[in-house]
């Protein structure tokens, strides 16, 4: 008797199961697959809220109600951005005058702390 391989011979096409599954048959939830998906990258591009800072909390408020003294918000990416960088130029004159022997270790560690939380004000509005 000759197998499938003998000249002539067809593969019958697949038929599509018509039965339902059972309980047993492996069914792929895509719906909650996409959920998984999704958690997954909000879980890598958010970042984690910084630690309660009551400290912060007022300078942010107390910056944004300077800045809107003046016409501007930080809640404005632009804004935003320029007060980071005016804190950074702060830092950097800070960290000179301890170079510079102007101020003590404590006194610049202190005064770091500070404006790195003034800096990160933007992002607790």
């Amino acid at each position: 008797m000759p197998g499938p391989e003998a000249a002539g011979a067809t593969t019958p096409p697949p038929t599509a199961n018509t039965t339902p599954p059972t309980a047993a048959a492996d069914v792929i939830d895509f719906q909650r697959r996409a959920l998984a998906r999704t958690n997954r990258q909000d879980a890598m591009t958010t970042t984690p809220e910084p630690p309660a800072d009551p400290i912060g909390e007022l300078y942010a408020v107390e910056a944004e109600a300077l800045y809107i003294s003046q016409g501007m918000t930080l809640t404005s990416p632009a804004t935003a951005a320029a007060h980071r960088i005016a804190l950074a130029l702060a830092l950097n004159a800070i960290d000179g005058a301890l170079d510079r022997g102007y101020i003590t270790a404590d006194a610049h560690q202190r005064l770091r702390g500070t404006l790195l939380a003034a800096q990160r004000a933007p992002d607790r509005l």
